[in-house]
């Protein structure tokens, strides 16, 4: 009994300290989207090109995630874990600099090390968790991606009316230096298998190679890409579509967005439980992409004459699933892979993930201005989703 104790207590303290890692990471990279018009006016671009800022993170991420083997058999879980957040704080530090190319890299640095949380973390928990509650787990480890979307969205508006848009990166970047001395405390205790001899080969691509050799994670990954792709519609333009099309206020519409990262904190836990309760992951990715399906339908009709209180239902129930699918569809794939194996998996179905977020902000804000506004490109939204229904309809008949 005292070790069932002992190890449900290191799982949920493991857990806590991961999730604080993913929140700092998304809150870096959602910094910039929540202060976009005010970075925008001063830098003299136009507010929607934020999208472009949001795909370059991406592309760091997605890049970085094919070696996630390599990077984990080397250093360990919990050194990539402090890399990853020294790359996210440099990253957000150097996108205070009103220099589109200095802001161009400091995106990518920030993606590299975005990219390194999934992996890592999975790697972690998967040492300490029961088949159980794996869902739940792994529910309430992305509940960090919200949150820090919730933070960027109260934090960084007030920051950059009070001191200017540079004050919110620095906050970050401050706040990820000081957790990767937290960090160090438990780096030898949790970082017991890495392998310093490892080597950069094509072994490194093993996990990749997996996803797309496996028919479940295969179709799997091709769901995770349009529903990524759906998540950053909200996350990202969310603040633009209420300040420009809704006629919000920065701090108004700043409001919304932890509104709806408040909802995918909610949503995330209670599908995980549901998950957990009945064994049905595969099944609630569906039932979820349905509710994408209606959100991204009415997004497309927001605008000025709505009333406040149907724009916050709109955006919550929304985020409950554009940002609620994550916990599930990640236990979904490291069960069908070796559990020694998960965060070189997490980090190898990570690439096509996080694809969909680059396409999402790179279609959507070239779409923007040809199809009149950032609200009509939820047309393009919805077909996307319908594609990423059948991909999880055919992966979860592959799994029955």
């Amino acid at each position: 009994m005292n070790d069932k104790i002992h190890s449900t207590r290191a799982l949920w303290f493991v857990l806590f300290l991961m999730t604080l890692v993913q929140v700092l990471a998304t809150f870096a990279a959602l910094t910039l989207a929540a202060i976009a018009p005010a970075v925008a006016v001063d830098i003299e671009i136009q507010v929607e090109f934020i999208g472009f800022q949001v795909a370059l993170i991406y592309a760091g991420a997605s890049a970085i995630s094919a070696l996630s083997d390599f990077l984990l058999r080397r250093w360990g879980p919990t050194r990539i874990s402090q890399i990853s957040l020294g790359l996210c704080g440099g990253g957000i530090a150097l996108s205070a600099v009103p220099s589109i190319p200095v802001m161009a890299v400091g995106a990518l640095i920030l993606g590299c090390g975005y990219g390194m949380t999934n992996p890592s973390a999975t790697q972690i928990l998967m040492q300490l968790t029961p088949n159980r509650v794996r869902n739940l787990v792994f529910s309430v480890k992305q509940t960090g991606v919200p949150i820090g979307g919730m933070a960027a969205g109260l934090v960084a508006p007030g920051a950059a009316e009070a001191f200017g848009w540079q004050a919110a990166p620095l906050i970050v970047a401050a706040s990820c230096v000081i957790l990767i001395f937290t960090l160090q405390r438990w780096r030898n205790l949790w970082d017991t298998n890495r392998d310093p001899t490892a080597r950069l080969d094509a072994s490194a691509f093993a996990a990749l190679a997996m996803v797309w050799q496996v028919p479940t994670l295969r179709w799997l990954s091709i769901g995770g890409f349009t529903y990524a792709f759906t998540q950053l519609s909200i996350s990202t333009f969310a603040v633009t579509i209420l300040v420009i099309e809704a006629q919000f206020s920065l701090v108004a519409a700043g409001a919304v967005l932890a509104a709806t990262q408040a909802a995918g904190i909610i949503g995330r836990v209670i599908w995980g439980l549901i998950a957990d309760r009945w064994s049905i992951g595969d099944r609630l990715l569906i039932i979820i992409g349905m509710m994408n399906l209606a959100g991204a339908f009415a997004m497309i009709w927001v605008g000025p004459e709505w009333p406040v209180w149907t724009i916050y239902l709109l955006f919550v129930a929304f985020a409950a699933s554009a940002l609620g699918w994550t916990g599930i569809f990640i236990s979904s794939t490291v069960g069908h892979a070796p559990r020694e194996q998960s965060g070189a998996v997490a980090g190898g179905i990570g690439v096509p993930v996080y694809a969909g977020v680059i396409f999402g902000a790179a279609v959507l804000s070239a779409l923007a201005e040809t199809m009149g506004s950032v609200s009509n490109t939820y047309a393009v939204v919805m077909a996307v989703v319908a594609f990423g229904l059948v991909a999880f309809t055919i992966a979860s008949r592959s799994v029955r």
